[in-house]
């Protein structure tokens, strides 16, 4: 039991390296094109500021409405987004959940938030929270239904990836918090099938000053590779420096705003490995060129971020509702746990029949997909999903 909360916890923690008060929400009108009648209603639940926020989440999810409103929305009928604001407080996002229930959504989507009191609100209202980035206590939430595995299988897919590209002695520079440890067990769940365990595991305190010492301390006893899990500042300060003291080491990055340290590391980004839950956009197949194209017409041409989580969180939602008898939440409530084979193009087919992957009741897929960052692009480096574990192909879909 110790194991698993200091689990939940570090991982609710490393997520965002990245009074009542009125809800500050906006809808977001369905899409013209072939959808048509009463709108199916769903919400985006985010912080808009504090350490979690990602606004790009909006611009994913409008691009995502825009496109099945387009091709028939649910059954013919039109999707609705209300996107509602927490303003980083318990208050307004329990707010956004009451709301959520006053308007009839049939689910929230896309959600990112640190807020996590009001999913008790729409657990008891029978309000499932699709495609969300997770962390913390929603790897345990039942009113959840994630497309991706988050970070315990984020960082073990890396480990594993680097062991298959030859790398003996790996080692993890992650956050200095309680709990921390959990990071090690990640990753050594990743390399246990190549026979290997973390190298070394240093700690490092936020907003350390100088990270010579820790980066001498991760390169200690002939280290050939690197697992970072760091916020974004001192991600970017520790790359910098662990690159000037090993040019040509292998680095494997987890954590949000991953576009940001890449940006601010410029060159000193390429080679660096991570692990994604959906398709990147240099991934060429119909679901990847549709998602860059559907941003483009309104507009977006920055494609990276939780843009495409959100994108296809929406997909998702509106190919469940069209399995479920009628696409209201409770009807999706019954019905999600008995879906799998959910094809979007830019996962693995999705399943909420079986979880308890890595040991987390809400993690549902243990597949990532591995890319290396090169002139800022994130491009493949295997043609497949693959399993965080084993490192065998996942199901992936087809090139064309």
């Amino acid at each position: 039991m110790r194991t698993m909360r200091a689990r939940l916890l570090v991982t609710a923690l490393v997520l965002p390296l990245v009074g009542l008060s009125a809800c500050s929400n906006e809808k977001q009108a369905p899409s013209t094109g072939t959808a048509s009648g009463d709108a199916v209603k769903i919400m985006l639940i985010y912080d808009e500021t504090g350490p979690a926020t990602a606004p790009e989440l909006v611009d994913g999810a409008n691009a995502g409405l825009a496109y099945v409103n387009a091709n028939g929305g649910v059954n013919g009928r039109p999707v609705e987004m209300t996107v509602c604001k927490t303003g980083n407080d318990p208050n307004t996002a329990d707010n956004c959940a009451r709301q959520a229930q006053s308007l009839g959504v049939a689910a929230v989507v896309a959600e990112l938030t640190l807020q996590k009191g009001h999913e008790k609100i729409l657990r008891e209202a029978k309000i499932p929270i699709i495609g969300a980035v997770t962390s913390g206590t929603d790897l345990t939430e039942p009113a959840q239904f994630p497309l991706d595995g988050s970070t315990p299988v984020q960082t073990a897919s890396l480990a594993n990836a680097l062991a298959a590209q030859g790398f003996k002695k790996i080692s993890l520079a992650r956050i200095q918090i309680d709990g921390g440890g959990a990071f090690g067990g990640f990753a050594n769940q990743g390399l246990a099938a190549a026979g290997l365990k973390i190298h070394n595991d240093v700690p490092v305190p936020n907003g350390a000053p100088d990270m010579a010492p820790y980066v001498q301390a991760v390169l200690a006893n002939g280290t050939d590779a690197v697992l970072t899990v760091l916020p974004g500042t001192d991600s970017t300060a520790f790359i910098k420096q662990l690159k000037k003291d090993a040019p040509n080491i292998a680095i494997g990055i987890i954590g949000t705003q991953k576009e940001k340290v890449a940006d601010a590391l410029g060159a000193d980004s390429d080679g660096l490995f991570e692990a994604l839950g959906y398709l990147p956009p240099s991934y060429p197949n119909a679901a990847t060129r549709a998602f860059v194209e559907n941003m483009n017409k309104l507009g977006f041409t920055e494609t990276r971020g939780f843009r495409l989580n959100a994108y296809a969180a929406v997909l998702a939602f509106v190919e469940a509702a069209k399995r479920a008898p009628e696409p209201t939440s409770a009807a999706l409530w019954d019905a999600l746990p008995t879906m799998s084979g959910i094809d979007i193009g830019l996962t693995p087919p999705i399943q909420w029949i079986q979880g308890n992957v890595g040991g987390f009741e809400r993690v549902f897929t243990s597949c990532s997909f591995i890319v290396r960052y090169s002139g800022g692009e994130e491009l493949p480096v295997y043609d497949s999903f693959r399993d965080a574990y084993t490192g065998q192909d996942c199901p992936t879909p087809a090139k064309g």
